[in-house]
Order: C-alpha cells, then structure tokens, then sequence
C-alpha cells in the first residue's frame, strides 16, 4: 500500500515503490556498501518507504519495506530500521529531497576517523562540493534529536559523514540517491591512495562547478543507476525480483 501526495492510500504507486526500494537495496549490497546495516528510503507522498530492520540487504523483498509517516514517525507496516529518524529528519528538514540512503562506506568512514577530510579531488567527488563534512558522533542515531544534528550537518548538501560509522546521501530520487552513494565511496577510495603518498590537489571552484555539472546530467545518473542494477542482476541477487518494471 502506499499514500498519494493528497494522502490517499493507493495500491499501485506502494507496490512499485517498495519494489524500487528493494531492488536499490540488493544492489548496493551487491556494491558492498550495505553489509547486513544501511538502508534506502524514498518518499511518497506524506510516508517513506523504507527497508526492514530485520531483512538481509541482499534478499529484502518489497513485503520487508516499511512503510512510515514522515511527520510522527507511525509506522503503517513493517518495522523500519533502528535509525529510521536518519531519513525523517531529513524529510522534514528537506522537502526536496525524495531519496535518502545511510551506509556503512569502508573508504569513506576510515577517512571520518582518521583526520583526512574527503575533499574533492577526483571527478567522482564533485556533486559533494569542497569537502564532505562530517557528523562528529559515531553513536546510532536513534533519536529525533540526533536525526535534527544530522539533518544539520548535512544543511543544504547532498552528503555527510558519519565519524567511525558510515555515511548519508540525499537526493530528489532514488537513482540520483544510488548514485550518489557510489560516487562518495569511490571518491573516498582513491583519496584514501592519494593520502598514503601524498596530498590530493583540490579541484578549484571552476572545476567543482563544471564537473558537478556534467556528473549530475540525467542521462549520467541513469547510466550509473542501471550498472548498478545490471551488476546486481549479473550476481544473481535479484532473482525474484520483477526489477525490470521499476528500472
């Protein structure tokens, strides 16, 4: 079931929903930003959907995704995840925002601990800015309050860190969301190499725009989205899943 934008529940939008957050969730375990933690939420009107506390992220099945109003936190079905006030926080704070995925990034969460900020010194690095900044409390965020800090480190950013933990990205949709997530470890990754031998050269501001620019072109966010998808479908983790309808 789902909640059109007036409210109504509605069977269809809920049933394509659920399945988008499913098959996004296998994908990015197949990526290996999910282990069994992290989750993806999309907003539908007044609700979220979002993965299952309990469901393996590999296997989650749209019947796993909770569904949950974003301005009291009533849950409607299922059990959403410990740290669900990571994405109502965020929904409230950003009505722009139609997308949001929490993750256990092994590149980017060293970087949280280790006093190297993720600056942007690779293409892959450019949605996010300057730098990457970081939420300074390790602890899961299972509190509005931690939520509403969160919310504010990230302010009007698509990112941040979460020191010795993981990391958020928000976006207007999921796909921009995945890809987004993507892109901040594999930029995370190759600043980790950089800082063994040395110190990476910062794209100026000329630089930032032009090349978040182009990265954030519709048909590049597609072409990130579906490898990601193909890559999971070629691993065999979205067996049993009607995925093609939703991609």
């Amino acid at each position: 079931m789902g909640r059109s934008p007036e409210g109504r529940m509605t069977v269809k939008t809920g049933a394509r929903t659920a399945l988008l957050v499913a098959t996004a969730t296998r994908a990015l375990a197949v990526a290996k930003l999910f282990d069994m933690h992290g989750h993806i939420s999309v907003r539908e009107g007044d609700v979220t959907y979002v993965n299952g506390h309990s469901a393996s992220r590999v296997a989650v099945t749209p019947e796993a995704v909770a569904i949950v109003r974003i301005a009291d936190g009533t849950t409607f079905e299922g059990t959403p995840p410990s740290e669900i006030p990571i994405h109502l926080l965020l929904y409230r704070t950003r009505p722009d925002v139609g997308a949001i995925v929490h993750f256990h990034a092994l590149y980017a969460t060293s970087l949280s601990v280790a006093g190297k900020p993720l600056v942007t010194a690779f293409n892959a690095g450019a949605p996010f800015g300057r730098e990457v900044p970081v939420f300074d409390d390790p602890r899961l965020v299972r509190s509005e309050d931690q939520g509403r800090r969160l919310a504010a480190v990230v302010g009007r950013g698509p990112a941040a860190l979460l020191r010795g933990h993981g990391a958020v990205v928000v976006a207007a949709d999921l796909p921009s969301a995945v890809a987004l997530a993507l892109q901040l470890e594999e930029s995370a990754h190759r600043l980790w190499l950089t800082y063994a031998i040395g110190e990476p050269r910062r794209f100026t501001d000329d630089e930032l725009a032009s090349v978040g620019g182009q990265l954030a072109e519709p048909r590049i966010v597609r072409k990130i989205w579906i490898d990601a998808i193909e890559r999971a479908r070629r691993a065999g983790a979205l067996d049993g899943l009607d995925f093609e309808s939703v991609v």
